[in-house]
This record gives C-alpha cells, structure tokens and sequence, in this order.
C-alpha cells in the first residue's frame, strides 16, 4: 500500500469514528445507548417521550433506520448484537422488545400500535392536535399492544409487524411478510400465515 493510499484509508478511519461519536453524542441525551453500539448516518432517534430510558439498545447492536416513541407512552428495548436496517421503522406507544441477535432487514415496520384512533371524527381531532400542538401525552383512544421478538430472529426486508405479536425465537419472517399473529418458535412465516418449522 502506497504512503498516500495508507494516508487516505487512515483519514477515512478517522472522519468514520469521529462521524460515529457525533452521532452518539446527538442522541445521548434521548435514548440509553450501549458504548458499542453503533448509529449509523441513516439512523434517527425520536423519543417524543423524553426519557432516555424508553429507548435502549445493546452492545454491537447496529441501528440504521428510524426508532420512534410516542409522547403518550411506549418503550423500545433492543438487545445485544442485532441489526435494525435503513428505512425500518420501530414504532412505539406501549413496548417493543428485541431479543438478542435479531436482524431487522431494510423497509421493515414493527408498530405496537394503529398510530391514529379508529373513529373518524376522533382521528380527525388526533389530526388536527397534532398540526396544532405537537404529539399529545395522552391519548387512550389508539390501540396498542406490546410487540415481543425473541432471540435470533430474522426478519426479512418490507416485512409487517403488527401490535399484540410474539414472534418466538428462531424464527424467520419472510420478506414482505405481515405478522398479525404470534409465530412460534423456529417458525417461518410467509405472506400472512406459519409455513412451516425450521
């Protein structure tokens, strides 16, 4: 390796763990980070709740989609070693828990939570709260459930997972997939139904 390319891989080590320690630092204050966790650029952290401790993630966890807790309550707790990837959306108004190990594909969305009540006129009333005041601390009129995935799951990319869910250890949710129910363990969930057992 010539002088300028080992000078250039060393700035580019260099520019990549300062970036890192930036972001750490941007979301320390909003969520409860394990030191080897790593926040990749994609990554956002929105905990409209305040308290750090609705957000955690494990060591060697790697997270580069988005992580969201309501201002009316929620939890998101991941564990060590998973992977959230880019433009995956964990959403939270009552609690989400990733084992450990789990690996979260691109484009997935796991939602404890319908985000808006089911009433029209209450939804409409949810709407206008939202554009007028911010995200209200209260709101009993949205259903939620807590959502569970235990250790080593892999959850394919585009994939749906809905409120109330277990999904059992081992288990593999196919890309595209949209888990309404609990799938047990080494399950392998396809489309909208167990497929099979690994």
């Amino acid at each position: 390796m010539s002088a300028l390319s080992r000078l250039l891989w060393i700035a580019w080590r260099v520019r990549s763990r300062l970036a890192r320690q930036i972001r750490r630092t941007m979301f320390s204050g909003i969520a409860t980070l394990d030191r080897t966790a790593t926040l990749l650029e994609t990554a956002r952290v929105v905990n409209l709740a305040g308290s750090k401790a609705q957000v955690q993630v494990g060591a060697g966890t790697v997270v580069a989609g988005e992580l969201l807790v309501f201002a009316h309550g929620g939890r998101i707790t991941i564990g060590d070693w998973c992977y959230v990837g880019e433009g995956t959306r964990i959403w939270s108004a009552q609690s989400v828990t990733i084992g450990h190990r789990v690996l979260v594909s691109h484009g997935v969305n796991i939602h404890d939570c319908d985000s808006h009540p089911r009433d029209a006129a209450e939804r409409h009333r949810h709407f206008r709260d939202l554009c007028e005041s911010g995200h209200p601390r209260t709101l009993d009129s949205v259903a939620n459930a807590a959502v569970v995935i235990e250790d080593d799951v892999w959850i394919g990319f585009n994939a749906i997972v809905l409120k109330g869910v277990r999904i059992g250890a081992r288990s593999i949710i196919a890309a595209g997939s949209i888990v309404t129910r609990d799938v047990p363990a080494d399950g392998i969930y396809i489309g909208k139904a167990l497929a099979g057992r690994l």
